[in-house]
């Protein structure tokens, strides 16, 4: 256990280096530049451009602006904004939670019903639950989530005046206003997870199920629920947990389209508006925490993995 551990963190540390590398490269190709963007091109005069370069470092050589970077992220300091002047990591710190939030549910409720759902399909081949389950995670797959939230929307929020149609409330305003703000946005997030993770459990169950242990347990005389239980959606569950550790990462990093149509200010929000305004400093704290958010999640998985297949631990 302790080598997996060591050799993951020893893989995370080069990736997170990697990450930092394509990131402040990746950023400072994107068409056009900050102060383009924030002073216009007709309205400021050389010197106030050069004046503004200088101040916030544009101006220096690349490298010496990458190892400046690399020397703030050590000591904890992500940056500073440079369109609102905010420490870059008071933003992630305000904005992040509600992306976090949202992709985890969403997730984890994902996680549940694709597990009961694919199992039962898995366990009832070719029969009506089945077939209705193929079919729903078909549709809930091939539906944009945008799609979905608006649907939502208009349905629920709109026509019976149920639930809020935007905005975020944090916990501290008490569970049901933060539960009415989320039911809506983790719901439409969802669907399309749980057509994905679904059909993958139902595929997983179903290769299991062949397995020579599974036989072997069920000509010893074992009872069908510790066979399922023990024998059969245990090792089901590897890829599914792994698919769903993948999941929270592209979900978290990719959820601006829901935040946009329920008008959330989060993490999605957050990078979208610092590519549009080319928020350097911004961009790079917000990658940067998406590649330490995966790291840590795969890590995670990584770790869980080796508790349900004990294989694992002996590589």
């Amino acid at each position: 256990m302790k080598t997996l551990i060591l050799r993951r963190l020893t893989g995370a540390a080069i990736g997170l280096f990697v990450l930092t590398v394509v990131t402040f490269v990746m950023v400072r190709l994107l068409p056009g530049s900050v102060e383009d963007v924030l002073l216009g091109t007709d309205g400021a005069t050389p010197e106030v451009r050069e004046a503004f370069r200088a101040k916030y470092g544009l101006d220096d050589p690349a490298f010496y602006q990458y190892t400046k970077w690399i020397w703030s992220l050590l000591q904890g300091d992500f940056g500073t904004s440079i369109r609102s002047g905010n420490s870059v990591s008071d933003e992630l710190r305000s904005k992040a939670p509600a992306s976090m939030i949202i992709a985890t549910l969403a997730v984890v409720a994902s996680f549940v019903f694709s597990v009961i759902l694919g199992t039962a399909a898995a366990l009832r081949r070719d029969r009506l639950v089945d077939r209705l389950s193929t079919l729903a995670s078909i549709v809930g797959s091939s539906v944009p989530d945008f799609v979905v939230g608006l649907l939502l929307l208009v349905t629920f929020a709109r026509r019976f005046d149920f639930l809020p149609t935007f905005g975020y409330e944090p916990i501290s305003s008490g569970l049901w206003e933060w539960a009415r703000h989320l039911l809506l946005p983790v719901t439409a997030l969802s669907l399309a997870l749980v057509g994905v993770m679904t059909r993958l459990t139902r595929s997983s169950v179903l290769a299991t199920l062949d397995e020579d242990h599974v036989r072997t347990a069920v000509g010893k005389g074992l009872s069908r629920r510790r066979i399922l239980t023990h024998h059969v959606i245990k090792p089901s569950l590897i890829p599914v947990i792994t698919t769903a550790g993948l999941l929270l990462v592209a979900v978290t990093g990719g959820v601006v389209v829901v935040e946009y149509v329920f008008a959330i200010p989060g993490l999605g929000r957050l990078i979208l508006d610092a590519i549009n305004f080319r928020d350097y400093p911004m961009i790079q704290g917000a990658v940067l925490f998406i590649g330490i958010l995966a790291i840590v999640v795969s890590v995670f998985v990584d770790l869980i993995h080796s508790v349900l297949d004990p294989r694992v631990r002996s590589d």
